[in-house]
């Protein structure tokens, strides 16, 4: 295609390559796929060491054999989205300046769950399992840097259930200040029993779906999962011929300074980070086609979501799904698998339905996809994430201005 016109304004920041793993799908197809149909991959644990696990229920990463123990688990999710991603934006053998690309990944606990079978074991007294020893654990921006031969900029961001989105917006701060010309962003966590017990101790977890924005909905499931996007500057992705999927546009974040794990009530921080992200992008609410919200299915959280979302868009918001009735919650992971779905839902124009949903509250009382997808020109997309301790925030994802590559 024709080259865009030299950039005059702020460095732009690009989509050039998905990588998912999700207890719907581990491919970007095979996951699109399941989104779209509405498929839910939450259920009775059925791995191995499940006895390990206080919750009956969770989302499972199917046919991916990796263990716990020692972190592998989180470092092979990790490694195979990132794989992915990289062999979508042509970058396997990465071939430019190593010290100009880099990672960032979003996460609660990193390789924290690793530790568990082992304390576990040891504390049963089984001969299973022996206390951890003092040796460090696996670092998941090395080991992603490492396989990737990517010796710039790395970073492991924690900001609760939004560090996935927290992790891109750094990401594209990095590029957008030349640090960098090419970054691996994402998010992963692995099922871990500490997380699963602190939602338990909250009452936080579902007795049987995810059910998000549902009249009948009572909490969470915990899930695992992995996503990575490469993300670049436009001129470096037009230089190198790169297929586009999307345009990162825009991003923020905000804290609602309110309580550590509630909402606050009106959803300060979550208006403000929609608010702030389509500033940095430069549209205005009115121009968003599709929000793909944080969703958790629980009481609180979808209720005060659904109010920010009518602040920000008015009483007729744009297209609203959660996957999370899908997927369940895969915590640091789950706003970079939603941002892998936004790019997919601009490129086809098709907004996945919210899975589980039958109900709608009227305390919810926004325009949430459901029953089935709904094939609609999604222009805009904005992502939320909201996390524990007051950490909100947000991205929004455009079609490029012109179609298809940089070329």
């Amino acid at each position: 295609m024709a080259a865009m016109a030299a950039q005059t304004g702020p460095v732009r920041v690009v989509v050039t390559g998905l990588g998912v793993l999700t207890p719907i799908g581990t491919t970007v197809a095979g996951f699109w796929d399941a989104a779209v149909r509405g498929v839910v991959g939450t259920g009775p644990l059925t791995r191995p060491d499940a006895a390990d696990f206080p919750a009956a229920l969770a989302g499972e990463v199917a046919g991916f054999d990796a263990p716990r123990a020692g972190g592998r688990r989180s470092l092979a999710l990790a490694g195979a989205a990132a794989d992915a991603a990289a062999a979508d934006a042509g970058i396997s053998r990465w071939a430019g300046d190593p010290y100009r690309a880099g990672v960032c990944l979003g996460t609660l606990l990193g390789s924290r769950a690793g530790l568990e079978p082992a304390v576990t074991g040891f504390h049963r007294g089984d001969g299973t399992g022996q206390a951890p020893g003092p040796g460090p654990a696996p670092d998941l921006t090395d080991a992603v840097a490492r396989r990737l031969g990517f010796r710039g900029p790395g970073l492991a961001v924690a900001t609760a259930c939004a560090s996935g989105n927290s992790a891109l917006a750094h990401a594209a701060d990095t590029i957008r200040a030349g640090r960098a010309d090419v970054m691996i962003a994402g998010g992963v966590d692995e099922l871990s029993s500490g997380i699963m017990m602190m939602f338990s101790s909250l009452r936080s977890l579902a007795p049987d779906f995810l059910r998000p924005f549902d009249r009948d909905r009572a909490g969470l499931i915990v899930s695992e999962g992995a996503a990575a996007l490469v993300l670049e500057s436009y001129e470096h992705a037009r230089r190198r011929g790169a297929h586009v999927h999307a345009e990162l546009a825009g991003w923020a974040s905000a804290s609602d300074a309110h309580h550590m794990t509630a909402p606050h009530p009106q959803g300060s921080g979550a208006r403000r980070s929609m608010l702030r992200a389509l500033k940095s992008a430069g549209i205005s609410p009115d121009r968003v086609d599709h929000v793909s919200a944080h969703g958790t299915g629980t009481p609180s959280n979808d209720r005060v979501e659904a109010q920010a979302l009518r602040d920000v868009f008015g009483p007729r918001t744009p297209a609203v799904t959660s996957l999370k009735g899908a997927l369940g919650h895969t915590q640091g992971a789950a706003s970079a698998i939603e941002a892998v779905a936004c790019v997919l839902a601009l490129r086809d124009g098709v907004v996945p339905p919210t899975a589980n949903l039958v109900d709608l509250d009227p305390e919810c009382d926004v325009d949430v996809v459901r029953g089935q997808a709904r094939e609609t020109p999604v222009r805009v997309a904005v992502n939320n994430a909201f996390g524990f301790g007051g950490n909100t925030a947000c991205t929004v994802f455009t079609r490029m201005s012109t179609a298809g590559s940089a070329r």
